[in-house]
């Protein structure tokens, strides 16, 4: 797997990419996280072309300790990288705020993309609103890291691990450790500014390339909410819907197969396999 830096106009976004056969295939991680989210998936995926996954600015390798964390940002950064490193347009799978960043790019720069994944990324403001409050707890855990006997503090509460929620939960631990805390602040308290350009009535509609929205169970503290895909239905006609039924929010890490299986379709039609 062949690692770099990207020089964006500002900062320098840390990325990874696969074999050079192939269509490419575009991998935008969640908030608070970063592109090892997918290596679960990638073996799979790389069957199918060439992928590129990226650290979004403030995460996992890239530069932190910026200004600006705005989701207009995030879609300033993926662009330019787009433009300058993928040859042809891209699918895309973003997850959570990497599906944000993907709608935006669909909408506004319908040239750069072939296909677009949505996995469990809010549409519905409430939800993202909701859903960035509670990223408190892991500033706080940033703040108070102590780790005693696979027992974990987060603030005043515990994270106890069993051996099912381990990976996830160790996962999480090293991605909030490697987030700057600016991030979550923007997110949490510069919410209004942050996400100001988001909205999936004035965007969705923009779309023109296939879609598909993946939904996790609401259950399994997955943030799409039923009423809400009905919404994104209704606004991308042509798009397809698939709900996993044993994946919660982080989609991929929880039940991979489930993703593949609802993905590697998508995938194939734009391969001609």
């Amino acid at each position: 797997m062949f690692k770099n830096y990207f020089q964006t106009k500002d900062i320098r976004l840390f990325y990874v990419r696969t074999k050079l056969e192939g269509k490419p295939i575009l991998l935008l991680h969640g908030g608070i996280s970063s592109w090892e989210a997918f290596v679960t998936i990638i073996p799979e995926l790389e069957e199918y072309g060439c992928i590129y996954a990226l650290d979004l600015r403030g995460h996992g390798n890239s530069d932190k300790n910026v200004e600006k964390y705005s989701l207009k940002d995030y879609v300033t950064d993926v662009v330019q990288f787009m433009k300058e490193t993928i040859s042809e347009p891209p699918i895309i799978f973003g997850h959570s705020l990497g599906g944000m960043i993907g709608i935006q790019i669909a909408a506004y720069y319908p040239e750069l993309v072939k296909g677009l994944i949505i996995g469990e990324s809010p549409l519905n403001l409430e939800v993202l609103r909701e859903s960035s409050k509670s990223l408190e707890k892991w500033q706080a855990f940033k703040e108070n890291f102590k780790e005693h006997k696979g027992e974990l503090k987060v603030g005043k509460n515990k994270i106890q691990q069993d051996k099912k929620d381990s990976a996830l939960m160790e996962f999480m631990i090293k991605s909030v450790l490697l987030t700057d805390s600016n991030v979550i602040t923007a997110m949490v308290d510069e919410f209004e500014d942050t996400f100001k350009s988001y909205d999936i009535h004035y965007l969705l509609p923009m779309i023109k390339c296939p879609v598909l929205i993946l939904q996790g169970n609401p259950e399994l503290k997955a943030i799409i909410r039923d009423e809400d895909v009905e919404t994104a239905l209704r606004l991308l006609p042509h798009a397809k819907h698939i709900k996993l039924l044993y994946a919660g929010h982080t989609l991929h890490i929880e039940d991979k197969n489930a993703v593949l299986q609802a993905i590697l379709p998508f995938i194939e039609k734009f391969n001609g396999i």
